[in-house]
């Protein structure tokens, strides 16, 4: 699916990445013409979207560099969209898991079972994106959380599941402090 480019993508890059504090500036410029190059081009793969073989290079350094993580990344972006989100009056909260199949990549480390498959491997990632519902204009990602499932012990019931789950809190309920001060609560972004 082809997707539209945005009409300023330069100035959306810098304002959305200017402030990740990632140690040393010139890495935030390089997230900063990164984030531009996909923001042109968003349907495109990295060394399609990045001019030269060495800027495709420098790019593949960059995202795997482990002096930061993807949240160090994404928190401006997490941050503008949280704003966003507390100053319309309801907010609508879009959820979705997707499933990563790396069955066929056996050198990926952090692989675990994806589907209802024991032999596909990979990882799943729950994505969250709010919305205006007045506009139905998308204000930008809240959350996103990589994750590896877990297989259930043989034997296990779905009713021995859910025991054990019932204890895991609401995110309404323990991100309560984060939204201290905010015009909009939890429940209203929620509904």
């Amino acid at each position: 699916m082809e997707q539209e480019p945005l009409q300023h993508a330069d100035k959306w890059a810098a304002q959305t990445f200017g402030a990740a504090e990632l140690g040393d500036p010139r890495r935030t410029d390089r997230l900063i013409k990164i984030a531009n190059a996909l923001a042109e081009n968003p349907s495109a793969s990295l060394p399609h979207a990045l001019e030269t073989w060495g800027e495709t290079q420098g790019g593949y350094r960059f995202l795997s560099n482990p002096a930061y993580g993807y949240e160090d990344l994404l928190l401006p972006h997490w941050s503008q969209t949280y704003h966003a989100a507390t100053q319309c009056s309801r907010t609508f909260l879009l959820a979705d898991t997707t499933e990563f199949d790396f069955t066929t990549h056996n050198a990926l480390k952090g692989r675990g079972p994806v589907g209802n498959s024991r032999e596909d491997i990979g990882f799943s990632l729950h994505t969250v994106l709010a919305m205006d519902p007045q506009t139905q204009a998308i204000l930008g990602c809240m959350m996103l959380s990589p994750f590896i499932r877990q297989l259930a012990p043989i034997g296990e019931t779905r009713v021995g599941a859910q025991k054990a789950g019932a204890g895991i809190a609401c995110l309404g309920r323990e991100c309560a402090a984060d939204w201290a001060g905010a015009r909009a609560s939890p429940m209203d972004l929620c509904e």
